[in-house]
């Protein structure tokens, strides 16, 4: 597994950003092979985990986001039954693995890349699709685990193949 050290510190940056895929082409984006590498080392884990924990397959196929939801949904449930509440650390180390699940699954089957983009002032790691735009998978499941049913990746990933 690549050393991941060096996205921890995105971490509380990418649990305060709010989450829209972006309209209109963005020239902020570079692509990033070692954004690539921990997306890759992290979706695998995501798919280990989710067999594992929860007994749920995530196969890489689109019809699979719905089993995303389902494991992040239970996430959200085990976040708000807490108290305290789950850190910003704690849910974006669950956040980066199912985010980059989605990032992957998006990426394999539409074309796209991974890098870092700028987002309201801060370069965070993101996903740029065929068409220019980009998107943050990690800030998505963040969004999905901490606010909830609102914020669901299926209709996420949905709303990006069909744009």
């Amino acid at each position: 597994m690549p050393s991941l050290k060096p996205f921890l510190f995105v971490s509380a940056a990418l649990f305060s950003v709010t989450t829209l895929a972006a309209d209109k082409v963005q020239a902020d984006f570079v692509p990033d092979a070692a954004v690539q590498r921990a997306a890759t080392a992290y979706a695998a884990q995501a798919v280990a985990t989710a067999r594992d924990q929860f007994g749920i397959k995530l196969d890489g196929t689109d019809a699979s986001m719905a089993q995303l939801d389902t494991v992040l949904a239970r996430a959200h449930t085990s976040y708000t039954a807490k108290s305290p509440r789950p850190s910003e650390e704690q849910v974006m180390a669950v956040a980066r693995m199912y985010g980059s699940y989605l990032g992957e699954v998006y990426r394999l089957k539409q074309g796209g890349a991974w890098g870092m983009a700028t987002r309201d002032g801060q370069t965070l790691p993101a996903m740029r699709t065929r068409s220019g735009s980009n998107f943050w998978p990690w800030t998505q499941a963040a969004q999905r685990i901490s606010k909830g049913a609102g914020n669901d990746v299926a209709g996420y990933y949905n709303a990006l193949v069909n744009k």
